[in-house]
């Protein structure tokens, strides 16, 4: 498990219709729209991302006090 730390950004981070609308099923929305001033470093992508990403990924496990706590590992894949 890997702990990835959440920064701060004071721009929005443009996140593409098809996780909006994801995450708009799922009914979390309106509770994950503050992610879109949030990066973190996604290891599978090898590059930051919103954390809105994570929440749609296979590997998410939980967001709690600004860690995103991820499952991914390269030498399993």
């Amino acid at each position: 498990m890997i702990q990835i730390p959440v920064e701060k950004t004071e721009k929005i981070q443009k996140v593409p219709k098809e996780i909006t609308t994801k995450l708009k099923e799922m009914g979390i929305l309106n509770r994950v729209k503050f992610m879109k001033k949030e990066l973190v470093f996604c290891p599978m992508r090898n590059a930051k991302i919103s954390p809105m990403y994570c929440i749609q990924c296979p590997f998410f496990l939980r967001r709690v006090k600004g860690v995103v706590y991820c499952r991914y590992d390269e030498k399993k894949i």
